[in-house]
């Protein structure tokens, strides 16, 4: 068992070898062409095993926009329980990864994927990787790039805020496959309240333990005082076809509190409600 790391926000898979390194990454707007030999490879950062290597090809993985950069893992590697908040796009060129998903890493619940697959981590998913064999993988992603090791999902050791929901259309425990919207009264009280921090969120639980998704909004609507009650609604049909969706369902909602332009966590959560 990999043991639990402390909470880590950085630039993931980017020191400043990077930086100093020799190749710079072309211009977005500039045709971009590398060949295996012109490929400019570096030591990876602390968040990746021992002797692993980096190359970054497009972009810059701690910048705004799209980024592309090769990673090389030693056989026997291992990467812990961790998620990023925007979509890992990720191709085995060599050797293979096996993939798990959760917030304890597991070799007996893995996907292995060889060279020549493909997969994409959502955002903020927990996920860990193993290396039987050395690999090369590439991954495209966008930036700023960064990585947590804490679970999302996870209420903080003494929550800082609290949630009751009421109020409930369709009412609790009731069939959802002909509902199209969740409707609902959603009390809430943060303390040490910050205005522009905190937002509500609906969450559904997946068949993934401990795990939950959402359908993400274009932007947060902050709350605007410490205490209140918001009438929360949800669309319901993208979700009920989600195949990850857990049954019978379940929902619960959110307080996240606003760490960075991109990254969020959990300051309180409501009780789950059920559904068929």
């Amino acid at each position: 068992m990999i043991p639990a790391m402390r909470t880590i926000v950085i630039a993931s898979l980017l020191i400043s070898t990077v930086v100093s390194a020799q190749q710079t990454p072309p211009k977005a707007d500039t045709p971009i062409g590398i060949t295996p030999e012109a490929v400019v490879w570096t030591d990876g950062p602390p968040t990746l095993p021992p002797g692993s290597k980096m190359a970054v090809l497009e972009g810059s993985p701690r910048a705004e926009g799209m980024f592309t950069m090769r990673v090389r893992i030693p056989a026997g590697s291992a990467i812990p329980p961790h998620w990023h908040p925007r979509q890992e796009r990720v191709t085995v060129l060599s050797g293979a990864v096996d993939l798990g998903f959760g917030t304890v890493a597991n070799k007996d619940s893995v996907t292995r994927y060889r060279a020549g697959s493909f997969y994409v981590n959502p955002p903020r998913v927990m996920h860990y990787l193993f290396f039987r064999e050395t690999t090369e993988m590439q991954i495209t992603a966008v930036g700023p790039w960064e990585l947590f090791t804490t679970d999302p999902n996870a209420l903080p050791a003494v929550p800082t805020a609290t949630v009751t929901v009421h109020d409930i259309a369709p009412s609790e425990h009731t069939d959802l496959t002909k509902a199209t919207t969740f409707k609902a009264e959603v009390d809430y009280e943060v303390h040490n309240f910050r205005p522009h921090t905190y937002y509500l969120q609906i969450v559904f639980e997946t068949t993934t333990a401990n795990q939950t998704f959402s359908i993400p909004s274009a932007a947060p609507k902050f709350l605007d005082s410490a205490t209140g009650t918001v009438t929360m609604t949800q669309d319901l049909r993208h979700i009920l076809t989600q195949p990850s969706l857990k049954h019978p369902i379940r929902l619960r909602v959110y307080v996240q509190e606003q760490r960075s332009e991109r990254s969020s966590h959990v300051a309180g959560m409501s009780d789950w409600i059920a559904f068929q």
